[in-house]
């Protein structure tokens, strides 16, 4: 089963792979300082590229956050990839964040975790957690947007996917 994972925001964090592989990562410029409208036609472009290059069984997608505050923007980006994929009958899972971590990590951190910090600075902790941990899976990830779309990947391939054997977190196990 082919996962195509995608951490959406001006800057896409993308990752595929087959479950039970290891998986691509990279990131996206949708467009820093365009218009929505311009990031939106990408972010159609992307998804139509994606699907077509590597045929994905399943996408998913990291969960818009902020509740009642949550950013139209991202909403409309993550809308831009579900009709996308609708359009081609490709299943889309939106995934919490808190669930990725919790999952990727053994702990779903929040900024509340790194007190003596703001909270630009915690998360840039929590994003620095997360490339850890693909690094010690052996995992290539250029930035953090990349190693969030392979710590979301992760996450779908064990709670979606067939034949995925998730590594436990922790040193003891590489």
């Amino acid at each position: 089963m082919i996962i195509l994972a995608l951490d959406i925001a001006t800057q896409t964090g993308v990752s595929v792979g087959e479950t039970g592989g290891t998986p691509v990562s990279w990131s996206v410029d949708l467009g820093h300082k365009k218009s929505e409208d311009q990031r939106f036609s990408k972010a159609l472009s992307l998804a139509h590229c994606l699907i077509r290059d590597h045929s994905p069984d399943l996408i998913a997608v990291e969960a818009a956050i902020g509740g009642p505050n949550t950013s139209h923007f991202l909403v409309g980006l993550l809308a831009c990839v579900r009709g996308c994929a609708f359009n081609r009958g490709i299943p889309v899972e939106v995934c919490s964040i808190g669930a990725i971590r919790k999952h990727f990590l053994g702990r779903q951190l929040t900024v509340r975790d790194y007190p003596g910090l703001s909270k630009a600075q915690a998360r840039t902790q929590i994003k620095a957690e997360v490339m850890k941990r693909c690094a010690l899976l052996g995992w290539e990830a250029a930035d953090d947007d990349a190693a969030d779309a392979a710590a979301l990947w992760d996450y779908a391939c064990s709670t979606y996917g067939r034949g995925h054997n998730a590594k436990p977190v922790g040193g003891l196990f590489k």
